[in-house]
């Protein structure tokens, strides 16, 4: 993630590509140092998932965490670290 980038921007972008199963998100990490390229930042986001109506399934949870991953890295260029 460039460095540039503002984790309030993510956040936003973050819930509303979750919506309506992702209840919270929060950032419990920022890192910028000599495992990161030069320029870049990592941010790491807690994420709670939840339908008061129903147990989720993982492959609902699945669904929404990959949409929430490809809105990111289409509009911010952001790559999931493993």
């Amino acid at each position: 993630m460039k460095k540039e980038v503002i984790s309030g921007d993510l956040t936003q972008d973050i819930q509303q590509a979750g919506a309506p199963l992702l209840k919270a998100v929060q950032l419990f990490d920022v890192y910028e140092g000599d495992r990161i390229e030069e320029g870049k930042k990592s941010l790491a986001f807690s994420l709670l998932y939840l339908d008061p109506e129903k147990t989720l399934t993982d492959q609902e949870v699945q669904e929404v965490h990959d949409r929430i991953v490809k809105t990111l890295e289409e509009k911010w260029e952001a790559q999931l670290r493993k």
